[in-house]
């Protein structure tokens, strides 16, 4: 018995993702090559609106989600492009040939897939732009022979491009930086109660920073006492709370604490005011 339809890879599938405009296109109006909905996912897969493009994101594993919630949290990347595909079909084909590997078709309409890397990355640095691509791998796979060739077709493919191309795995990242920012990604767009203006949030902020300084209790205990105090609902300054961290506005060691259960004040590092 075969695989449903919906994952069967055949020539009009190809062409309709080209036609699409599939893999192409900058910032908000770029187009993955692959969705959550195209592909039996081995992990969980999500899908997440980016501080940096503002559309939605396509992710097929727990480890490529953190890996966003990094590249979000990084001052030098300004674009970040998921499932990029590399559509240079006869490139990569010469490349499999010269390799001696046999390119991957799908095994019952032997139509070539489109191979993609996790994530291609705009980085700006000294005031200018390149791309970097970035594969994952779990460290264990790498022994895999079919893995390390796919590998070396990937990083043969970029070196002809000029592309700073590599290999992540979860040994190469902080996860507690990604849970960290995972924990105040949502609030980064912080909405506001009804009849609350910005006016109205921005003496809040100024408050709830004032209140954070030089003082030995909790962050909870804070911001459910400045809650009680203002007449709000329950979580609300703790919302302004990771608003401001997302903004950069409160500076903490996100390296280092779970500032999701951070016990005191104290561990801030810096206000901006």
């Amino acid at each position: 018995m075969g695989r449903p339809k919906k994952y069967q890879w055949t020539q009009a599938k190809l062409d309709r993702y080209l036609k699409e405009k599939r893999g192409q296109g900058e910032g908000k109006d770029y187009k993955p090559w692959l969705t959550v909905r195209d592909v039996s996912s081995h992990g969980r897969s999500s899908r997440l609106t980016s501080w940096k493009t503002g559309r939605v994101h396509h992710f097929l594993s727990d480890h490529e989600t953190r890996l966003f919630y990094l590249f979000e949290w990084s001052d030098e990347i300004v674009d970040i492009r998921e499932q990029f595909p590399l559509l240079e079909l006869d490139v990569v084909r010469e490349i499999a040939d010269e390799m001696g590997w046999s390119y991957s078709k799908d095994a019952e309409t032997n139509v070539p897939y489109v191979l993609t890397t996790d994530f291609m990355l705009t980085v700006k640095r000294d005031g200018k732009l390149f791309r970097v691509a970035r594969t994952f791998k779990e460290a264990k796979e790498l022994d895999n022979e079919s893995v390390a060739a796919r590998l070396e077709l990937e990083r043969r493919y970029y070196l002809a491009e000029e592309t700073d191309w590599d290999v992540l795995t979860e040994k190469g990242y902080s996860k507690l930086l990604a849970e960290n920012v995972k924990w105040v990604h949502s609030n980064y767009w912080l909405e506001l109660p009804s009849g609350m203006s910005v006016g109205d949030f921005q003496s809040l902020a100024k408050i709830l920073k004032l209140k954070l300084q030089g003082t030995e209790l909790s962050i909870t205990q804070i911001t459910t006492a400045l809650d009680v105090e203002h007449h709000l609902e329950g979580g609300s300054f703790l919302s302004i709370f990771k608003h401001l961290i997302a903004r950069k506005e409160i500076v903490m060691d996100m390296l280092n604490t779970n500032i999701s259960s951070c016990s005191s004040a104290k561990l801030i590092q810096r206000i901006i005011h």
